[in-house]
This record gives C-alpha cells, structure tokens and sequence, in this order.
C-alpha cells in the first residue's frame, strides 16, 4: 500500500493486485506499530532526543556492520522519518510515539522512543471500502505499559494495524488507485527491457497485464506453506499466528526471472498458543505470547523439564532459541511448556481470562509439579530439578543461567506497580482491578469514540499527539524503571499449570535481494529492471535483526515508498 500511493502520489497509474478477499495481511491483525529512528515527533512531550548517528550504531552493532549492507542501512535511517511524514500529509493517520524499549534495549545507540504507533481512524471516510479491509483479532495480553485495556474498548474508530491499513486504503482510492482482491499474480512477463507484464489468475481465469512503470512484488512471506518452511527453515510451523495467502508467491515469480535469493532461512520468529475454537480464515489461528512470559512466576521448559532461554527477551530472539536445531538437527525446544503457579493465576489475566478465573482446555492443572509433569508429558525429575534451583534465585530478582531481568525490555512488562506500590488495586485487588478497568472501558469507550473520531477526520496529527502523547508517556515512562524482581519470581504457590508453547513466525524474510532503491538484484548483482520487492517478500534489510516494535512494518513501508517513487519515475 506504501508503494501503491507514493506512485500514485508521484502521478502514476497504479493497480493493486491482493490474492486475498481481504485488504492487509498481517499488518491489519498487528498493532501497526512503526519502528522509526529520528523521527522528532514529540521529543519535548517523550523527553528524549535521538539521531541518525545513534540509530546507525544501533543497527549496526554487535557485529553486524560486518553483514548488512550500509547503502540500504543509510537509506532507510535517511527516509524513515520522511517516509512517516508523507504518510500523515497524505492519508487520515496520525502517527503516536509512546515510550517502548528497543528490543535490544542495553547496547550502545538502543533508545526507547523510536516506536510510532497508529492513531484512531475513522471509518466513515472509506464508505463501502471498509468491508474490504482485514478486521483484527484477540489478543488477551495480560499486562502491557500501553493501556491496551482502554483502548480496546474505544468504539467507532478503528485502532492499530486496522486504523494503518484503513488510512492506505482510503488515501490510494482517493488518489485513483485501482484495487482488486482475489486477483493472485502466478508470472512476471521480462523483455530485454525488463519486466513488462504479469499473469493474474481470477475467478473469471487468467489473463495477462502490460506494465509500463514496474512491478513491486509486497506479498508476504511463505510461512503458510508447508513446504517451503521444510526446505528452508527445517520443518513446518505447527500453529500459524498470520492470517491464510502467505504461501511464497514471491519466490516462485522472482526465480522465474533470474533473481537472487538471500536470508532463505529467516523468519521473524514468534511463539504463539493455540486457544481451542479460536479461528480466522476457516482455520486456527494461535495468539501470541509476549507480556504473558515476562511476569514473575512463570517459566518455559522443554520436554526433557528444564529452561532453555530467558523467557523475558523479544519473542524474536525467543522464537529463534525455540527453531534453533540441536547436533542432530532436530529441534527440541520448538514445543515448550509455561509453567506458572496459583499466585500468577490469581495475579494476572491471561488468555483473556481475568485474574483467578476458569482457564480454556488447553491449560493444564496439578496440586503438585510430578503430577503435571506427567500430564503434560515433560520428565517430572527435570521439572522438579528445575524448579527447585530457580525458586531461591528468582526470589532474589536473579537469573544467573539466562539473565532474565538485567535489560529494559525484559523488565519493561514486568509487574510493577510505580505510582501506588502495594496500595494499588493490582497488588492488593487484582481482579477487582481488572473488572473495573472493564467497567471504565465500557463507559468511556463510546464517548472516546466520538471525540478521536472527530480529531481523527480532521487531519491535525500535531493535535492529536498533543491530546495523547503526554499522558501515555506519563503512565508508560516508569515501566522502563521496572526492577527485575517484575520479571522474576518463584514458582511455589500450588497449584501448578502448564500450557504449551510453539514456535511459529509473523512472517518469513527471505526473498529476492535488493538494492537501497528496493530494485531487485539478479546473481551477478545488476538490477532487473522494472522489478523491486518490499515488506518480507524481499531484501532482508536487516537480515532478521528485529530493532524494536514495528521493526517489521517500517522495513515494508519505508523501502514500498522508495519502491513506488522509483518506479514512477521511470
């Protein structure tokens, strides 16, 4: 969609071609965060500061100045920022920087004031094209610093990855923009002038489309597919956590031409629950595990009962522990288990279920740690073992296996509570406290509704952070002074549960390599004209280091704008 409006921007004749009946992937499902360094909205309201020099060492740190392109690094630190820019002068977003911890939070360069998250979005503006964009879906995280509990509940506007793709709709029908859903691209057509024409299968058949500017290829990844998953990243994902079309369409078109393959075995790695009966597209769908596994009193051990990562770090670095194959090549901590007892029961909401209430099927219950290591299938001497030298440290606020605890991030969704402590109703009342944050949601919601959906349709960004950036900075900025007691605490108070863990992905990397201009590069490295790819179907900016929330989207959005712009201009 990024590409799609700066050509049409740029005075191009633009077609969107979905191979899905609904607009936005995983995008519309996410938070829509952006991950954008240097972007000055706010700094006074955020009090921080930043540059493309600290965002520079950042990426480039901890070896990989050695791996990543510096061209493409430069480029995107470079056009971020515009690129947010040119999003809020042309679309009905507005873009709220909140206080969110680089997911490498403690090396040099890290900041905590680089993600960009949607503002509201009114969806009057789109009239009948709102049916076509992809709806969210649950999420039941159990403590965030954003106070999701609240805005969840507002109605009438849409949030999130749904209010991001709404806005790109809108913009690029207001700006001529042709969209078909259903309408999957099967083969690029190359001249000697490049790539002039594509196959795009319909219900209706198949029929060939002449290109005169360029082809941008945006489809996702391939974790859909079961075996481009065994081929390249070892064996299938068990749960998906991304809605159904990311089958790898791109591979298949860009080899067809002759271009290079890099990043083949990344992913952007993510465990995921499988929730019984919770389904999008005709098929399960698992919800992600983020906050839920940095709370105290709660661990993740393999089938042989014992830990093998710090639970606490991103769920991309956690993802990737999980995939990581053993000397034999087999992976033996891609299904786990979270162990947790009665206090982070009665503590904590948890797959949606309030604090001390009734948990779904899939989490299993024991008075003591032998019997639900044999109902769950783990070694009951390994969990017992495991459990009884973790306890004394964790109590402690210490992690001397995994360091759990010792970055911002870790701590960052950690429970603690800054401004009441003990007084707070969290602490003394927890399910009390959830209840009423139901409450309040409900009475403000519709209210909150109106006014941001007025605010919203007015196109004043400025104001609009000038109404919510403050106060979100207010309740969110002592999260990242969180102790590590917040992520550490023992596993004592019975009874004990389990639920299982997999290992899935939000999307797959590999794809076509390219250029700092998003221009897919053939094996010898010259470009294929006519031809670029952005988002996880291509270039592997980063080659799956993940910087921080929206890491992903920004990649897509920044390098589909170069994409668009410079295929306009040819």
């Amino acid at each position: 969609m990024a590409a799609a409006l700066s050509a049409a921007v740029d005075g191009a004749s633009v077609l969107v071609l979905e191979s899905e009946n609904l607009i936005g992937g995983t995008t519309a499902i996410s938070g829509g965060a952006v991950w954008v360094p240097n972007h000055r909205f706010s700094y006074g309201a955020l009090g921080t500061d930043d540059s493309p020099e600290e965002a520079r060492t950042y990426l480039l740190g901890q070896g990989r100045d050695q791996t990543l392109d510096h061209d493409i690094i430069d480029t995107f630190i470079d056009q971020a920022p515009k690129v947010a820019r040119f999003v809020e002068e042309h679309t009905y977003l507005s873009w709220i920087p909140v206080a969110w911890p680089d997911y490498t939070s403690d090396i040099q360069g890290a900041s905590s004031f680089r993600s960009l998250f949607p503002g509201p979005f009114a969806p009057s503006v789109l009239g009948d094209a709102a049916a076509l964009v992809r709806p969210p879906k649950k999420s039941g995280m159990a403590r965030n610093p954003l106070p999701l509990w609240l805005i969840n509940g507002i109605q009438g506007v849409w949030m999130a990855g749904y209010a991001m793709i709404g806005s790109f709709l809108e913009a690029c029908l207001v700006k001529g923009v042709d969209v078909r859903t259903e309408a999957r691209v099967v083969r690029l057509g190359r001249s000697d002038a490049g790539v002039d024409a594509v196959d795009v299968q319909t219900a209706a058949g198949t029929r060939s489309v002449a290109v005169r500017k360029g082809v941008v290829i945006a489809t996702g990844g391939f974790e859909d597919s079961d075996e481009l998953t065994t081929r390249h990243l070892g064996k299938p994902f068990p749960i998906q956590v991304s809605p159904r079309g990311h089958r790898g369409d791109a591979l298949a078109l860009v080899e067809e031409v002759g271009a290079d393959l890099v990043a083949i075995d990344q992913a952007w790695w993510q465990p995921g629950i499988q929730v019984p009966g919770e389904e999008l597209d005709g098929r399960p769908i698992s919800r992600l595990v983020q906050g839920e596994r940095a709370l105290p009193h709660t661990i993740m051990v393999n089938d042989a009962g014992e830990r093998f990562a710090n639970e606490a770090v991103s769920y991309n670095d956690l993802g990737a522990v999980m995939r990581t194959p053993d000397e034999n090549g087999e992976m033996p901590n891609s299904s786990a288990w979270m162990i947790f007892d009665e206090y982070y029961h009665r503590r904590y909401s948890f797959l949606g279920v309030e604090p001390g209430g009734e948990y779904p099927a899939n989490v299993y219950q024991a008075p003591t740690l032998e019997e639900l290591a044999a109902k769950i299938g783990v070694d009951p001497d390994g969990l017992v073992r495991t459990v009884k030298a973790y306890n004394p440290e964790a109590a402690k606020g210490r992690d001397p296996w995994f360091g759990r605890g010792t970055s911002t991030f870790e701590r960052f969704f950690g429970d603690h509570n800054p401004f009441l402590g003990r007084l707070s109703l969290n602490a003394w009342a927890p399910t009390f406290a959830e209840r009423m944050r139901k409450r309040i949601a409900k009475l403000i919601g519709p209210v909150a509704g109106l006014v941001l959906g007025r605010v919203a349709r007015a196109r004043r960004p400025d104001r609009m952070r000038k109404q919510l950036v403050r106060p979100l900075v207010t309740l969110m900025r002592p999260a990242l002074k969180n102790p590590a007691t917040g992520a550490l605490g023992p596993i004592d108070k019975p009874p004990y549960f389990a639920v299982r863990i997999e290992t899935s992905a939000i999307g797959t990397i590999g794809g076509p390599r390219t250029d700092h201009q998003a221009r897919v590069l053939d094996a010898s490295g010259a470009v294929i004209p006519g031809l670029y790819a952005a988002g996880n179907a291509g270039g592997a900016t980063t080659q799956g280091f993940y910087g921080g929330a929206g890491g992903t989207i920004t990649l897509g959005m920044t390098f589909g704008y170069i994409a668009g712009r410079d295929a306009a201009s040819r």
